[in-house]
């Protein structure tokens, strides 16, 4: 039995590109990236605490205080943040680990990391909206469903 991924809806690619580029322009020089997962609400996703003891931000905009926390010199850069479909954190820095797509479409032209391919692969999972990446030297990208569906050069 083969799943069926529907499409995000297109106001959920918008509020992700505008988040990842005030994210990057809010943390400047310092930025070291950073991987979003948007999930409905109750993921059963592949992933584990980097920091477990990390306290989600109350009543905060997210965009400023995940540009703070994108920097090598913040304990909680590493990993990805997880999102709920209405736009909270539900988990910071948490090891991502989805299995590999046997038939992902790989942009072989463009150099990436394993976050780009977590996002992409992790993107195709059961509860999982969207994962986006963004970084300085490679730049933002939306997936869902296992493909790339956006990418600009930040």
């Amino acid at each position: 039995m083969t799943m069926k991924v529907l499409p995000p809806r297109a106001d959920i690619i918008e509020r992700m590109k505008a988040t990842l580029s005030r994210i990057h322009t809010l943390a400047g020089t310092e930025f070291s990236g950073i991987g979003l997962v948007v999930h409905n609400s109750e993921p059963n996703l592949p992933v584990f605490p980097l920091r477990p003891n990390a306290e989600l931000p109350v009543d905060r905009e997210i965009e400023p205080f995940l540009a703070a926390i994108s920097s090598t010199t913040n304990d909680l850069h590493d990993g990805f943040h997880l999102l709920s479909i209405d736009w909270k954190l539900t988990a910071l820095s948490q090891y991502f680990s989805p299995p590999i797509l046997a038939n992902a479409e790989i942009n072989w032209k463009r150099k990436f990391g394993g976050r780009y391919l977590a996002a992409q692969f992790g993107s195709a999972l059961p509860g999982v909206q969207i994962c986006a990446i963004a970084t300085s030297s490679l730049g933002l990208a939306i997936f869902n469903g296992g493909r790339e569906i956006y990418f600009e050069r930040l």
